[in-house]
């Protein structure tokens, strides 16, 4: 294992992962380094921010298909947010559109699930020490971007908010469920529910959930359908 060579104490790592044996196993393997302290986790969204905000860790060991607030909306509001914390983006998901989300929504490094432990420790370093790190798979998806930038999609002009209604809608919830979930009014669900059906050509909310799983804020039907599991 890599030692951390970050100063000012070891680095705190918040780890956000909605999968339990993923996540439990990444903590076993962390905490074995003395250089590196586990200062959260869960496997949530919302709580992703709330926690870094409040724990303002040095990095956020990210994934990308969360419930409640994917990844990439993580990103944007803790870039917004301008509280220090790097973002290392560690998922299944390396596509093209999803590496370029991620990239401009502010994280500094992406690692591939399928890549090894002392892989990730590398990417760890890196971006704990402010470097950006990319994993194999990925470092060949954004070659193959920068050859050919027309097979990367960029139609996504939703606000964040935006982003989030989308994805609460995409998992099931109603707007009377959405509204307390992101303290916002039921009228106000409904208005940003009217401005995503007139930006994305939408006529229901079947509609709405087939977009949200073109632009990437849903990943899966498993997981539109049972939030919090995969």
């Amino acid at each position: 294992m890599a030692a951390n060579t970050i100063k000012g104490g070891p680095l705190t790592i918040y780890l956000a992962e909605d999968q339990v044996a993923v996540r439990e196993t990444l903590i076993a393997y962390l905490t074995t380094n003395p250089q590196i302290k586990v200062v959260g986790q869960t496997g949530e969204g919302h709580q992703t921010v709330e926690d870094c905000l409040r724990i303002k860790p040095k990095l956020l060991l990210l994934a990308v298909a969360l419930p409640g607030l994917n990844g990439i909306s993580i990103c944007r509001a803790l870039a917004s947010a301008a509280i220090g914390v790097r973002i290392l983006i560690f998922t299944s998901h390396c596509d093209a559109e999803t590496v370029r989300q991620v990239l401009e929504a502010g994280a500094l490094g992406v690692m591939e699930k399928t890549g090894r432990l002392e892989t990730l420790m590398r990417a760890i370093d890196s971006v704990g020490a402010g470097r950006a790190f990319f994993g194999e798979r990925v470092t060949q998806i954004v070659q193959q971007s920068l050859c050919n930038p027309r097979s990367v999609q960029n139609d996504d002009n939703l606000t964040l908010r935006e982003r989030e209604v989308l994805q609460l809608i995409a998992e099931g919830a109603s707007n009377k469920e959405i509204a307390p979930r992101l303290g916002i009014s039921t009228k106000t669900v409904d208005n940003h529910r009217s401005r995503l059906m007139v930006k994305l050509g939408a006529h229901n909310s079947a509609d709405l959930t087939r977009e949200a799983f073109r632009l990437g804020v849903v990943r899966t039907q498993e997981s539109a359908e049972h939030p919090g599991h995969s």
